[in-house]
């Protein structure tokens, strides 16, 4: 949960009224949708290649949902947003696909934050003078800049006032014997988030 949100409400500080993308609807992503949501975004547009994914993402606040493998998301971001285009943009997979897309989705002094983790020596690409033209940033967030001795209660809050979802991420519990099993859901896209009970 931290990773996700505190991305949001830690790293990149989102403001009210903002347009938010977040790139990967996953356990991570989904969280950044929570985190975009409580912040007050006034369009949370969630990304995915699966649809059954894009659909979840609505459920934990994303106005919009886009398949970017069967839609231009880059050019349905500028509609959703007027030709504004998106004030952040959360990459929370891996993909560099995802990260050389979200540049051309940035707002004038937009913000793309890195959340996922891609594999070791997987380059990026972006046109600097595009960016220092138009005054976006690049942002990193390691596990939502997390300051858990103030985000915990927090979120414990959040979570008792039902501001924020917990029990729907979690898809299955599993017995440690069956971890194999839980893996394999989760490597089919069957599962948002599973968890192993010792």
């Amino acid at each position: 949960m931290i990773t996700g949100f505190g991305a949001v409400t830690n790293t990149a500080k989102v403001a009210a009224g903002s347009h938010v993308v977040v790139i990967g609807t996953g356990g991570v992503g989904l969280n950044s949708i929570q985190g975009a949501h409580v912040s007050g975004a006034r369009s949370v547009i969630a990304v995915d290649i699966a649809d059954n994914k894009v659909e979840a993402a609505k459920k934990f606040g994303a106005t919009h949902g886009v398949n970017s493998k069967t839609t231009d998301v880059t050019a349905k971001v500028m509609e959703i947003t007027g030709g504004h285009g998106a004030d952040y943009v959360f990459v929370t997979v891996g993909a560099k696909q995802a990260f050389d897309s979200s540049y051309g989705m940035l707002a004038k002094g937009g913000s793309m934050v890195m959340v996922g983790m891609p594999a070791s020596g997987v380059m990026s690409e972006i046109d600097p003078g595009t960016m220092a033209a138009y005054s976006q940033n690049i942002l990193g967030s390691k596990m939502g800049s997390a300051r858990i001795q103030v985000d915990i209660p927090n979120l414990v809050d959040l979570y008792s006032q039902g501001r924020v979802k917990l029990d729907e991420l979690v898809t299955k519990t599993y017995k440690l014997e069956d971890i194999n099993e839980a893996i394999d859901a989760v490597k089919r896209g069957d599962a948002l988030r599973n968890v192993i009970v010792f």
